[in-house]
């Protein structure tokens, strides 16, 4: 059945009045299941908010909504979800709520910034909120701040007042939400559908309404709560999903995937890489010299003097194992090539040979020691290859296949199941990028899944797969730069692993 919602923009501390409101609609037209609220919430003022709390203004529907956009509000809001007074909640500085017959809400808070804070965001947060949903069909996503370029195909938003953002475009767009609220614009605006889906090219799906709310009781008597009826995403099939009367346009964010990637996200397609969700002509993309990777300079090859060898756990003949920086969990590990290849479909017959060797040895260690074993390699952009060793519980083992697959369906790409003997450098096209990605169980490779890769795809996503919630559930250590340690702690790491590794290392 349908849900009835109301969504409001800027509150700005106006609760008598503004409560008053939603009462009388929440009367006449109602009842609705919940009031969400986009933008600032709080104001300048804490009087009224103190008879919200001593009960004298009354909240008359369940409210919920989004953290601080401003310093000097982050008092008002706890660090996690909670009840601030009664009947208005607090959903957090991002994530996903799942409310009334599965109507699932993604959040982000605050504004962007570089760093991320209390009220502000910044990729980092973004890449966690699509490792959070990456399973799941979004029916509404909340932001108080706009997506940059959504007018783009369709009429331009009058009287608009704040910087719009890069990376909530990103997200729109990753993300694929049926509605779209945001706020902070002092403006209205409801802007035609758009396509999700690429004409004659994609299946059709579902398109995305974005509405921006102005603040309550603006003095231009501009629209800033919003009525709308919605039945749950996993209540309907895709032929209704599909369906739409009236006009529509084409996802204003495809540029913005085709021309800005950061550096979390590579282009495919292009011989170089592009930073995305820059914010001021100070920021914009400079022309470098192209710089050549070679052996000499490489960080991977040990003839390089530069080469951090107390990472080192196990040097053979044609390759060797070490830690890598930044290491998703302890035991994490990498197997490289001694000679300089991009990828294992390019190595020597005996490196290949090997490589091949050290993960059946690492497949038992890590059996005796109560783990299976996830071997991946990203041939995206790095000169050197590198093949992945993370181990899992085994009991999270099953979910790593789905896992993988509805990750690369949120991202658009799709993943082939080879058989159980194919050799994949007789799969892959010569010269063509691809994630690979081997799910070892009691000691034996259970299923082999390869992506050749021909569109965008975040230079993370094997991380992003084994942090995810079914699995490691490390959503924070998704950037291997949030999990370097020091020097000395790498030491010690590698010396620990290198004595419980030694009965199995055939290179001594």
């Amino acid at each position: 059945s349908e849900l009835k919602i109301l969504v409001c923009g800027d509150v700005q501390g106006q609760f008598k009045s503004f409560f008053s409101k939603v009462g009388m609609i929440h009367q006449k037209k109602g009842p609705f299941e919940y009031l969400l609220c986009v933008g600032n919430f709080f104001g300048p003022g804490d009087e009224e908010w103190q008879d919200v709390l001593k009960g004298k203004i009354t909240v008359p529907l369940t409210t919920y909504i989004l953290g601080p956009n401003r310093a000097e509000h982050v008092k008002h809001f706890p660090d996690n979800s909670e009840e601030l007074a009664s009947n208005i909640i607090h959903l957090g500085k991002r994530g996903m709520f799942t409310g009334v017959s599965g109507l699932r809400i993604a959040y982000l808070s605050g504004v962007e910034h570089k760093d991320s804070s209390r009220y502000t965001f910044n990729r980092k947060d973004v890449t966690e909120i699509l490792t959070y949903t990456s399973q799941f069909n979004i029916d509404i996503l909340l932001t108080s701040q706009w997506p940059r370029g959504v007018s783009k195909f369709a009429k331009e938003p009058e009287h608009i007042e704040n910087k719009d953002s890069n990376l909530i475009a990103y997200l729109a767009k990753e993300l694929k939400p049926r509605y779209h609220f945001s706020a902070l614009s002092e403006t209205f605006y409801e802007r035609l559908p758009y396509r999700n889906h690429k004409v004659l090219q994609e299946i059709p799906t579902h398109v995305t309404r974005f509405i921006g709310l102005a603040s309550v009781n603006n003095s231009k008597k501009l629209k800033w709560i919003y009525a709308f009826n919605i039945k749950p995403y996993c209540s309907m099939n895709s032929k209704q999903l599909a369906e739409i009367s009236g006009p529509v346009t084409e996802c204003p964010y495809e540029d913005l995937a085709e021309d800005h990637i950061n550096e979390f996200f590579y282009d495919t397609n292009s011989k170089k890489q592009k930073r995305a969700f820059n914010m001021g002509e100070e920021n914009k993309p400079r022309k470098r010299e192209k710089f050549s990777v070679t052996q000499d300079n490489c960080w991977f090859c040990l003839g390089n003097p530069s080469v951090e060898k107390h990472l080192l756990i196990s040097v053979a003949d044609y390759s060797y194992l070490a830690l890598p920086k930044g290491g998703l969990v302890e035991d994490h590990l990498l197997i490289l090539p001694i000679e300089h290849k991009d990828a294992v479909v390019n190595v020597s017959e005996p490196a290949y040979d090997e490589i091949y060797r050290f993960k059946k040895v690492l497949s038992k260690y890590f059996y005796d020691n109560g783990k299976d074993v996830i071997f991946f390699e990203r041939n995206l952009s790095s000169a050197h290859l590198q093949i992945q060793v993370v181990p899992v519980p085994d009991s999270v083992t099953s979910k790593v296949k789905n896992t993988i697959l509805e990750l690369g369906a949120a991202h658009g790409v799709e993943f082939d199941e080879l058989p159980e003997f194919s050799l994949i450098k007789q799969i892959v096209p010569e010269n063509k990028p691809y994630i690979y990605f081997e799910i070892v169980r009691n000691k034996k490779i259970s299923t082999k899944l390869l992506c050749v890769i021909n569109k965008h795809i975040p230079i993370q996503f094997g991380r992003m797969v084994l942090a995810s919630k079914p699995i490691l559930d490390l959503p924070d250590r998704i950037d291997w730069k949030s999990c370097a340690l020091t020097e000395e702690e790498e030491r010690n790491l590698a010396e620990q692993f290198r004595k419980k590794f030694k009965a199995y290392d055939f290179s001594l």
